[in-house]
């Protein structure tokens, strides 16, 4: 399925241009969401037909979990067009996170649907009925597996490619309805053994499936709503862009808001003492400006001015990055900064942490005690910076 999605991409996006961005994403969403409406139409139009034909729960509720893929899927068209609107008086950032949202919605559809057929499959176990078994309604369910795995492979890819949650949960819907209807079809073959039940069975199976897909899908949702930290990789972009801006010496302390597509940006840079407010400030204004054209973000620099050359540097810096090594943490410093007249009077630097980090005190003990011994009246100061991601 990479060939269609690329297809799709190639039609909505222009060469060289990244599909990530919020003009593009949108419009590839919501072809993603057509796609899957017609398909699971009339799959859902040939399940209902012949499994009330054949008198099969298992195959009724597989036609109506394909239901709910439809309307699972109008929320993905839905919530992409709420996330292409622009920002307003009252939604200043945006309706990005109407992606989001749409995903938890889905997951909603999938855990209700699922309840209900949970009571259909038990009262069905009580009272056995039979099923009446075809080529027609066999050969159903086999379109079904096949057309409902290559909807999830596209939905997958398309995700991927435009890193979007809401397609990842239409394709994790997907690839729960062509279980669903492998189980189908493992009802109809209990069946023709001679295990009526089988068809109950295998109906629950459906259920519970569905009630799987709905919690995986809402989880993601809801990490995305109250904010989880942002990807290494992403991280790692940022920082590289942001050096190659000249006089930039470190970047650190990023943290990224997203709102759908759109992202806030806020980082510290790196650069040498001394320098004159108004060339910090563009250095700032040049970092700002490429990540924004980049990234198509907003973005926010705070400049942290530093000790950059002589001697004592290098061997304080050494004794610092031993320390991290013993600590098992990052080697690398931030914010470092020395007062200096006839002698070293004060080191300042800040040590980037994980969240889960707890021996602060036993490595600012450590580490004041090493520099001591190269200066021993000098002033140290240590401060921590948790990092929400230590990519």
């Amino acid at each position: 399925m990479k060939v269609l999605a690329e297809y799709i991409v190639r039609k909505k996006v222009p060469v060289g241009d990244n599909p990530e961005l919020p003009k593009f994403r949108g419009n590839i969403g919501i072809a993603q969401g057509w796609i899957s409406i017609y398909a699971n139409l009339l799959l859902f139009v040939l399940k209902i037909i012949f499994g009330f034909m054949s008198n099969s729960i298992a195959l009724i509720a597989d036609a109506f979990h394909t239901l709910s893929d439809m309307a699972s899927s109008g929320v993905v068209v839905f919530g992409f067009k709420m996330a292409s609107k622009p920002a307003d008086k009252e939604h200043p950032f945006g309706h990005g996170r109407a992606e989001t949202i749409a995903a938890l919605t889905i997951s909603i559809l999938i855990g209700f649907t699922g309840i209900e057929f949970i009571k259909t499959s038990i009262t069905r176990f009580m009272n056995p009925a039979a099923i009446e078994l075809s080529w027609a309604v066999i050969l159903v369910v086999l379109i079904t597996i096949i057309l409902k795995e290559v909807l999830a492979r596209l939905s997958y890819n398309l995700g991927d490619r435009i890193n979007s949650s809401t397609l990842i949960a239409d394709a994790i819907h997907h690839r729960s309805d062509m279980w669903s209807s492998v189980l189908v079809l493992s009802a109809f073959g209990g069946t023709w053994l001679g295990y009526p039940k089988a068809d109950a069975i295998m109906g629950l199976g459906v259920a519970i499936m569905m009630i799987q897909s709905a919690y995986t899908i809402a989880r993601s949702a809801i990490d995305d709503l109250l904010g989880k930290p942002i990807d290494a990789n992403t991280i790692k972009i940022i920082r590289e862009f942001a050096l190659q801006v000249p006089e930039v010496f470190n970047v650190h302390d990023i943290v990224v808001h997203s709102y759908g597509a759109h992202r806030f940006i806020s980082l510290h840079i790196e650069i040498a003492e001394g320098k004159s407010p108004e060339s910090m400030h563009e250095v700032a204004d040049s970092v700002e400006k490429l990540l924004s054209e980049e990234l198509e973000a907003d973005v926010i620099t705070h400049v942290d001015p530093v000790s950059l050359e002589g001697k004592d540097i290098a061997v304080i810096k050494d004794i610092i990055l031993e320390n991290q090594k013993l600590f098992g943490l990052e080697e690398s410093i931030q914010d470092l900064r020395i007062v200096k007249n006839h002698h070293v009077e004060s080191i300042m630097f800040q040590v980037p942490v994980p969240v889960e980090f707890d021996e602060q005190e036993l490595f600012s003990k450590k580490c004041s005690e090493d520099l001591s011994k190269n200066y021993p009246d000098c002033k140290i100061e240590i401060e921590f910076k948790s990092q929400m991601s230590m990519g």
